[in-house]
Formats: C-alpha cells, sequence, structure tokens
C-alpha cells in the first residue's frame, strides 16, 4: 500500500481534544522557492522573507473575513521596505526593498538588523477586508530577535491571546507551527497547554523541518496530546498584478505624465514589484487608455 505523500504546500489546522487549545502547521515548499525566486534576494532577506512568509500563512488562516493580511517591515537600514501578503485563500506574494549592505549580513539576521536597529524599524501588520470595511492596523517593535516571538508579541497584545509560534526555514522552503491557548479557558486547561506551549518553545529548527504528514508531524511534535486534525487547505504563490490593474494605475498618474514617459521612452514598460512581470504599453495603447471616459477598470 502506498504511503501518503508528506505534507507541503499546505495548511492544516488543529485542536486539542478535551483542551481550550487550537493550532495550525504549515509547510511552504514550490509557494516559497517561486516567490523568493522572482527577485535576487541577498541570503539573509531570503530567510526572513520566508519565515515571514509561513508566519503570515498562518496569521491568515485565523482571519473570518475574504481580505488578506499584510506583514510590513519600514526601516531605514539595510531593508527600506519589505511587504508579505496572504489573502483568505492562502494565496501568497511578497516583495522587498534592500540596500547592498544586506549582502554582508548573515543569514540569520533579525529583522531589526535589516531594519538597521530596533529604532529605526517597525514591524506593521494590516487586516485589510477588500470589501469597503475598515483597515485594522497593529504596529510591532523590532525588540525580539526571532520573526516567531515577534507575531506572539503581536498576537498577546493586539489580539489578547496567549499565543506559542516556531518557524523554520532552508533554502526555499518554510514550516511553521502555530498553538493558542483560546479566551475562557478553565484551569483544567493549564496543564495541557503548559506541556504543548513548552514542546512547541523546544522545537529545533530541523525537527519542525522534517518529512512526513501532518497527522505525522503533529505527533512527533506533540506526542503527549490527542489531537484532532482538520483537512488541509492549499498554499500557493499567486500574484494580484493584471494589465488591467496596471492600465488602471497608468490613468491614475494621469496622460501628461504618461505623454512625458512616451517621448523620453517612446513606449510605457512596468515591472511588477512583487512577482517581476513586466507590462509593456505602446505609445498607441499607451494613449488609447485615455481616449475615452471608460472611467477605472476596477480591482
Amino acid at each position: 500500500m502506498a504511503s501518503n505523500p508528506p505534507f507541503a504546500d499546505a495548511l492544516a489546522r488543529f485542536v486539542l481534544e478535551h483542551a481550550a487549545v487550537r493550532g495550525a502547521l504549515v509547510s511552504l515548499d514550490d509557494a516559497c522557492r517561486d516567490i523568493l525566486d522572482c527577485h535576487p534576494y541577498p541570503p539573509a532577506l531570503r530567510q526572513v522573507l520566508a519565515e515571514l512568509l509561513a508566519a503570515a500563512t498562518m496569521l491568515a488562516s485565523t482571519l473570518k473575513f475574504k481580505g488578506a493580511l499584510i506583514v510590513q517591515l519600514q526601516g531605514d537600514g539595510p531593508v527600506r521596505l519589505l511587504v508579505v501578503e496572504c489573502d483568505a485563500t492562502l494565496a501568497l506574494r511578497a516583495t522587498a526593498q534592500w540596500k547592498d549592505a544586506v549582502a554582508a549580513l548573515p543569514a540569520g539576521a533579525s529583522l531589526a538588523e535589516l531594519a538597521g536597529g530596533p529604532d529605526h524599524g517597525r514591524l506593521v501588520i494590516t487586516l485589510d477586508p477588500k470589501d469597503g470595511g475598515p483597515l485594522y492596523q497593529g504596529v510591532v517593535a523590532l525588540e525580539a530577535a526571532s520573526v516567531a516571538t515577534l507575531i506572539e508579541h503581536y498576537l498577546r497584545t493586539s489580539e489578547q491571546i496567549d499565543s506559542r509560534m516556531a518557524i523554520a526555514a532552508a533554502p526555499a522552503r518554510a514550516r511553521g507551527l502555530l498553538l493558542q491557548r483560546l479566551p475562557g479557558a478553565s484551569p483544567a486547561d493549564e496543564a495541557a497547554w503548559t506541556r504543548a506551549a513548552a514542546r512547541v518553545e523546544s522545537l529545533s529548527p530541523a525537527a519542525l523541518l522534517e518529512r512526513g504528514t501532518a497527522a505525522e508531524l503533529l505527533q512527533a511534535h506533540l506526542p503527549d496530546d490527542d489531537v484532532r486534525l482538520f483537512k488541509s487547505r492549499p498554499t500557493r504563490f499567486q500574484c494580484s498584478c493584471s494589465e488591467e490593474r496596471v492600465a488602471n494605475a497608468l490613468r491614475m498618474i494621469g496622460k501628461a505624465e504618461v505623454e512625458s514617459i512616451l517621448a523620453e521612452q517612446g513606449l510605457v514598460g512596468v515591472t511588477c514589484e512583487f512577482c517581476n512581470r513586466h507590462y509593456t504599453f505602446v505609445a498607441e495603447d499607451a494613449r488609447a487608455l485615455f481616449a475615452s471616459d471608460r472611467g477605472a477598470i476596477p480591482h
């Protein structure tokens, strides 16, 4: 009998039976590689992007709306800007802007080091409903050394949920495990939470990156608990850019600016910062965007 395939490019949620504790396990394989290969990211930046992709996916899996979760690092150091986005369908994309100095940083450099120091940057987590509802933003100080600890702090202060998170990244691959103690947990749940949280805290990167099915991995990571595993959801790299969106952006910058670009270059070229796809509008097509009052193309 053939064995089940290893857990890959998927997120699986679970609960501990008889305890108010929930969690999520994610593995990003092809999705992580495809995103990181869009740009020549230096090793330190690739490592952090992979970890943030895993963190964003686990956070997005807990959302109750159809929008997107965006994690953004802003700083004045080697990395000026970093953006990771995951929507409700677990479609992912990411991008970053960096200086040459980031190449000198070790692969395990912290977000604070990438941003230029804890006082020179901040991590912003945005919940965008995408349906006209209000945005929610939480700001996380770059005080902790690891991405997992920073996200734990965000969940504890912004969501009032006690959480433990473990994240590991290998070349073009990321794995994450999230454990949360649900509000209203009774004193009887204390033992289960303490035991499971200690297991997550002690997980080594090598153990977290081991191959196996979701059930096998959770049994290995939480051997003392009765885990109820729910159906896995696929994760994937998917950029939301399109020719229509680029055309809409050109309309927004205005006819005068587009004519200026045409006069200088003879065409208008736009490259997506996320997937690196290039869109080209020859003069005729660029001018046609302003030939009628059709209005903006909807997102």
